[in-house]
């Protein structure tokens, strides 16, 4: 009898952390309703600038979202702000990998850039896994190992509690696959946080930039990039960046020629 009341317990004990996980899911700060509206009644008058400067003036506020982002790419766009909606929508990307739609809007902004740069060929698998990874944005990864990691309480407790014999090895390969299958979806999400908090990839904002052999004006001069072009930032120096191109190419410009994603 002791027994009984002690498994019940634990198995109450574990269904009462899945109504604090689902608010927990739940909690994620949202855009002022009523500038998010005003924005996009402006919009759809075409009143671009104005709805731009909404979006600026949220962001400025500290909101941040993929839609924001995505919203303030395409009033950029609509502009001729071909870079900023560039820098946008790459922003966009940033929080949310799955959204297609900014996906497919910055292809198009970035057909009107100069520079047409060869990616290096990477491995299969070295590829694959960055796709993996970067197929959710940190917070759906979070959500995925948080249901993977109830499913494992739902195996062990099967597991640890069940009388019977095929459940308690079914309760414990599943579990075991679950307990990997958590693991793994927390590195993801922590290696799609680390991209958010270390913003490594940049935007070239100016019209022309020379890259330099070294962090000063005097410094060699290298190869020449143009305005919208995305380069990862490997270093930096006083008012200068270390870049590198997605061909390889490596070099230094200043920090106010180009803008964190």
């Amino acid at each position: 009898m002791r027994f009984e009341n002690k498994r019940l317990g634990i198995m109450k004990r574990i269904l009462l952390i899945l109504p604090v996980l689902l608010i927990c899911l739940g909690t994620n700060a949202a855009v002022d309703p009523e500038a998010e509206k005003q924005a996009e009644q402006y919009y759809r008058e075409g009143k671009y600038s104005e709805a731009a400067e909404i979006y600026r003036t949220l962001r400025a506020g500290g909101m941040e979202s993929a839609t924001l982002y995505y919203n303030l790419g395409n009033c950029c766009y609509k502009l001729g702000e071909n870079t900023q909606a560039i820098l946008n929508y790459e922003r966009a990307l940033l929080l949310d990998p799955s959204d297609a739609a900014a996906r497919y809007n910055l292809g198009m902004a970035q057909q009107a850039i100069v520079d047409k740069i060869e990616v290096l060929p990477e491995l299969f698998l070295v590829r694959w896994y960055k796709g993996l990874v970067s197929y959710f944005s940190a917070d759906q990864w979070g959500y995925i190992s948080v249901v993977f990691f109830i499913l494992f309480l739902v195996m062990a407790a099967l597991f640890f509690y069940s009388p019977a014999v095929g459940l308690k090895k079914t309760g414990f390969v599943v579990g075991l696959i679950l307990l990997v299958l958590t693991i793994a979806t927390i590195f993801f999400a922590q290696q799609q946080n680390k991209k958010m908090t270390d913003r490594e990839y940049a935007i070239i904002t100016a019209p022309s930039v020379t890259v330099k052999g070294a962090p000063d004006n005097s410094g060699t001069s290298l190869f020449l990039i143009h305005e919208g072009l995305k380069v990862r930032v490997v270093g930096e120096l006083g008012d200068w960046y270390n870049i590198r191109l997605a061909d390889g190419n490596e070099g230094w410009v200043a920090k106010n020629e180009l803008e964190k994603i």
